[in-house]
């Protein structure tokens, strides 16, 4: 697999850290599911904000590298549905669809394909 270029490595990292960023405040705030989420003003301003750079960077990076990370391409809509009500209606955001992905991004399967993608390889992680 051909390394991706430095613009992709650079959202990549960003990326991983608004996940870390996601996993650390979930750990923080103790929350559990989408009803803790929805009862903690702090963790969702954390949240989706972290959602919506990560929706950011994805634009940018190309889709050669999109390619060799399929897990995290399958949340793009989610993400662009997260990310379009945080940023342009937040007070009907539904925390239960915001938990799901936000869930799904944290899942050490898919920050192993960003790390591999990320170092220019392909992820021999088994897809569900």
């Amino acid at each position: 697999m051909k390394k991706s270029n430095d613009l992709d490595v650079v959202c990549l990292e960003k990326i991983l850290k608004h996940i870390q960023t996601i996993s650390d405040a979930y750990a923080t705030f103790k929350i559990n599911n989408a009803t803790d989420l929805a009862d903690n003003h702090i963790c969702q301003l954390a949240i989706t904000q972290a959602i919506t750079n990560v929706y950011e960077l994805r634009k940018r990076i190309q889709d050669s590298t999109l390619v060799n990370v399929p897990k995290f391409s399958r949340l793009k809509l989610g993400l662009k549905v997260a990310r379009n009500i945080a940023s342009h209606d937040y007070d009907s955001l539904d925390f239960g669809i915001v938990f799901k992905i936000t869930n799904r991004l944290i899942d050490s399967q898919l920050v192993i394909e960003l790390e591999a993608a990320k170092n220019g390889v392909k992820c021999d992680c088994t897809s569900n």
